[in-house]
């Protein structure tokens, strides 16, 4: 696997007449663990959305192993993208989400549908309706994508939100594991988190 990962090169970004990053560059190599860290509203979702080629820069540019996101058409496959809202359909299962996510995802398989809920430990409510979920397992079937997807390049928007010790223990593993695996793990969050791997902060501040 190539160690470049991804570089981050002068980036610029507005939110309407705001302006929330300006000459932002920082890299995530492979085998690496990148935390955005900033309070509320400073633009962590917003850059991580840019980041999985969701929003376009204002300004800069974005490379995954060497070459410009805009010019791979396969940086899907090579992405799991976890949302601060996780995208579950409330009226389906847990099982039935994450079917239909494996169905149009570019991403190649690690497990199963079935065990990847196990591997969150959400195997036992795998066939209740989301919507009578606890915020904390809806977090878990989420994060089941982790296990789900064999990716180089996770990127987790506030992935620990709502978990108990016992399951933000386990996601912390399964970083650690992606990481030994080479993968690169980039977290928005502002809460800390425990790795047996060293952890590159990127403060974010809003632009003067």
């Amino acid at each position: 696997m190539p160690d470049s990962g991804l570089d981050v090169r002068g980036l610029r970004l507005e939110r309407g007449p705001r302006l929330l990053f300006d000459g932002l560059s920082f890299s995530a190599p492979a085998r690496s663990i990148v935390q955005l860290q900033g309070a509320n509203g400073c633009g962590k979702t917003t850059l991580m959305k840019t980041l999985a080629g969701l929003v376009t820069p204002d300004a800069g540019e974005i490379l995954w192993q060497g070459q410009a996101l805009a010019t791979l058409p396969t940086f899907r496959a090579s992405l799991t993208y976890i949302g601060h809202h996780g995208g579950l359909n409330a009226e389906l299962t847990p099982q039935e989400n994450l079917d239909f996510i494996a169905a149009l995802a570019a991403a190649p398989r690690r497990l199963g549908v079935a065990a990847a809920l196990r591997a969150l430990n959400a195997a036992e409510f795998a066939e209740r309706p989301v919507r009578y979920l606890s915020a904390g397992q809806r977090q878990r079937v989420t994060l089941a994508r982790l296990a789900l997807f064999d990716t180089r390049l996770w990127m987790l928007d506030e992935p620990f939100t709502a978990l108990d010790h016992a399951s933000r223990a386990l996601v912390e593993t399964l970083i650690d594991e992606q990481v030994e695996a080479g993968g690169t793990v980039l977290i928005a969050t502002h809460q800390g988190f425990d790795s047996r791997h060293p952890v590159t902060v990127v403060p974010l501040e809003r632009a003067a």
